[in-house]
């Protein structure tokens, strides 16, 4: 066969073979084209997949995952578990794993809430990312019974668990939170803690109030600053924090958004940051979410890139490995919210 794109006679329904007779390929190959497996070498050459690309867009062929995920168990799509759409982290997150999900025929779709268990039990996702294990009710037992339950790959985000068929990211901020205590103490008397709504035994808020006694500061429970859920409510809150009598001059963050709103609004009331005001953000801010100065964080180098490369490895690679472990280690990036020394 030449290789040139002939067009088939006109049909209601454009099927495989209509693909695979328009490229000049087999029907395997263009299965393995199009069915998110276009890494695999059966696909075929670069070329090869280019032209059953090109067949399929030009004749409108739209596979039918249902039936692509009961012949092979994969269902071309990567699924983020991350419970919030408000943190710039997992906003990061997605935007990195979609882009590089794309070239291996792989959607990325976000799941905004904690029903993972229930979705992804009906779902034909060829990986999930699950970040909540460690902060919800029976977390790993919930990953342990998924697990079992499908062929999804699993990568869980936990410090509780080990790989066992899964994939396992373990990256604590615990050490970290007790860092950023530590540097900021050096220089103030008084470190305080800005965190969305969580109970105090959540394992974030138990290694800052942990940091505090270690310094004999306290009431521990005294320097938490609990703010609501929202980006925009955060800002407000901060704003009202920042011009009271009680106005703080050391503040560790929990989250990117967090950091950014306390920084927003010390930039809005004319709060000399760092001179006046210190800003640590537990967890990466993304240079998209900053509106000033870079703001100084603990977290991990090329943690979305990173995470990325399990996740899709996962994916592709599901069913032929037992799972692994991936260690991720924090440190400090320094920005412009904290004063230059040579701290911990």
């Amino acid at each position: 066969m030449s290789g040139d794109i002939v067009n088939p006679a006109p049909r209601t329904v454009v099927t495989l073979a209509d693909v695979a007779r328009t490229a000049g390929v087999s029907i395997a190959t263009a299965s393995f084209v199009l069915s998110g497996r276009g890494g695999s070498r059966s696909a075929g050459s670069p070329a090869t997949k280019a032209k059953v690309r090109e067949a399929a867009e030009q004749l409108g062929y739209v596979p039918n995952r249902n039936a692509q995920a009961m012949r092979t168990g994969r269902g071309g799509g990567i699924v983020l578990a991350l419970g919030t759409l408000d943190d710039p982290w997992g906003v990061q997150l997605a935007t990195q794993v979609r882009d590089d999900a794309l070239p291996h025929d792989l959607s990325t779709l976000v799941l905004a809430d904690e029903r993972w268990v229930e979705y992804l039990s009906g779902a034909s996702a060829d990986a999930a990312f699950i970040t909540s294990v460690d902060f919800v009710e029976d977390g790993p037992e919930r990953v342990l019974r998924l697990n079992s339950a499908t062929q999804t790959g699993i990568v869980a985000f936990t410090a509780k668990m080990e790989p066992e068929g899964f994939d396992v990211i373990s990256s604590t901020p615990y050490r970290a939170i007790a860092r950023a205590y530590a540097r900021l103490r050096a220089r103030h008397e008084t470190v305080q803690l800005l965190a969305p709504p969580q109970p105090l035994t959540h394992p974030r808020m138990a290694a800052f109030l942990q940091a505090a006694r270690d310094h004999g500061d306290g009431p521990p429970e005294d320097l938490v600053r609990i703010t609501p859920a929202s980006a925009r409510d955060t800002y407000r809150a901060s704003r009202e924090w920042l011009s009271g009598e009680d106005r703080p001059q050391a503040v560790i963050c929990f989250t990117g958004y967090q950091a950014v709103a306390l920084q927003s609004a010390a930039e809005r009331l004319g709060v000399d940051v760092p001179g006046s005001l210190e800003i640590i953000s537990i967890g990466d801010v993304p240079t998209e979410s900053e509106y000033f100065e870079p703001i100084s964080y603990y977290g991990v180098d090329d943690v979305f890139a990173r995470i990325s490369g399990v996740v899709i490895d996962a994916a592709r690679a599901r069913g032929e490995r037992p799972g692994e472990l991936h260690t991720f280690d924090w440190e400090f990036f320094p920005g412009a919210t904290t004063r230059d020394d040579d701290g911990a």
